[in-house]
C-alpha cells in the first residue's frame, strides 16, 4: 500500500482515513496512533461540517431577503 505522505485536499484526506483504517486491521501501527490520527480527523470534519452550515445559513437568508455577503472559496480550501 501506497502511504499518503502529504494532504493537499479533502480527498487525500479520505484516503488518509482508510489507510489508518487499513493499518490498523493489519497491527501496522498502534491502536493509541490511531485514535490521535481519527482525533484530528474529526476536528477536520467539524471544520467542513461548519463551513457547510454557513453556506446553508446564507442561501436561506438570501431567500429571505438578507444579505452578509459571499461566501468564498468553499469547498476549494486546500489543506498544507
Amino acid at each position: 500500500m501506497q502511504l499518503i505522505k502529504e494532504i493537499n485536499n479533502f480527498g487525500d484526506a479520505r484516503r488518509m482515513i482508510l489507510q489508518t483504517m487499513i493499518q490498523l486491521r493489519d497491527g501496522e501501527i498502534e491502536v493509541s496512533r490511531g485514535m490521535a490520527i481519527a482525533a484530528s480527523m474529526k476536528a477536520l470534519n467539524d471544520n467542513i461540517q461548519c463551513e457547510i452550515n454557513a453556506a446553508k445559513l446564507s442561501l436561506i437568508a438570501h431567500k429571505e431577503g438578507h444579505d452578509f455577503g459571499n461566501i468564498k472559496s468553499m469547498g476549494t480550501r486546500y489543506i498544507k
